[in-house]
């Protein structure tokens, strides 16, 4: 399975490798505002690839993957979950829209800007969005023909645009916390390698259509035969993550410091 880092063109040969090249991109960001104790700081380069990293006086207390979404979904804010492993990584859970406002499906996704966005979701609200798709598992067929017919002696069929929530599920009997995670099977609009100019890795990044919308798919290659191609129909599990685009409220806590960057 593939790490959401290696998505974006950042893998290693070990723990060290790994925190070697954290540390090279903390060194390179740039400081996009604080809330209380914590600053956010976050590396990104012209690929789009980009790590935010939660910072206080301890240290680097986490660090999450983004890209610069080009996708946009229209949702409303639910609530927020909470994540057992990580504070800076509490799930919005949302429900996203159709251009009526009516919902397609409810949905988590984390905010790679979450340290200073959180206090400015309302419940209600509507939001745009630019969700980023990075794939686990991912299994791609050259066009929806190809598709259709290998699943056509499959108990369970899938539309060649659907999308389920699926980390809002547990196994029957058993219970997990909400997820920024999706079983999701779409259609390729778009599609280019780029390259992460620090570590010099390529990475797989398309536009891909679904129920409910656009979302920016990032898979590392060495999770596919080939280059994505327009056309091809793919399928699997994604971690979500992305950034509210329109629909925040003002700042309100005393204090704050805050530079917003574009999506």
């Amino acid at each position: 399975m593939a790490s959401n880092m290696s998505c974006i063109g950042i893998t290693a040969r070990d723990p060290q490798d790994f925190g070697r090249r954290m540390s090279l991109l903390l060194e390179r960001s740039e400081s996009a505002g604080k809330w209380g104790a914590h600053e956010l700081r976050v590396w990104s380069d012209a690929s789009g690839a980009s790590v935010s990293f939660v910072v206080s006086e301890d240290g680097v207390e986490c660090a999450t993957p983004g890209f610069r979404a080009r996708s946009r979904l229209q949702a409303r804010a639910a609530r927020f979950a909470s994540d057992p492993d990580c504070r800076f990584c509490d799930p919005l859970l949302v429900e996203i829209l159709d251009a009526k406002g009516e919902p397609f499906y409810p949905l988590a996704t984390q905010l790679d800007d979450l340290l200073l966005t959180r206090e400015r979701v309302s419940e209600g609200a509507l939001l745009e969005l630019g969700l980023c798709a990075f794939a686990r598992g991912i299994e791609v067929w050259t066009d929806e023909a190809a598709f259709l017919t290998a699943q056509a002696d499959e108990e369970v069929r899938f539309a060649a645009e659907s999308l389920i929530p699926s980390g809002l599920f547990s196994p029957e009997g058993e219970e997990h916390p909400e997820a920024a995670e999706a079983f999701l099977t779409g259609r390729v609009l778009e599609a280019g390698l780029r390259e992460n100019l620090v570590t010099g890795e390529t990475f797989q990044h398309a536009i891909v259509r679904t129920l409910g919308g656009n979302y920016d798919v990032l898979a590392s290659p060495r999770e596919l035969g080939s280059p994505l191609e327009p056309g091809n129909i793919i399928q699997g599990e994604f971690w979500l993550v992305g950034r509210v685009t329109s629909g925040l409220t003002e700042a309100s806590r005393p204090g704050m410091q805050q530079r917003l960057f574009r999506a």
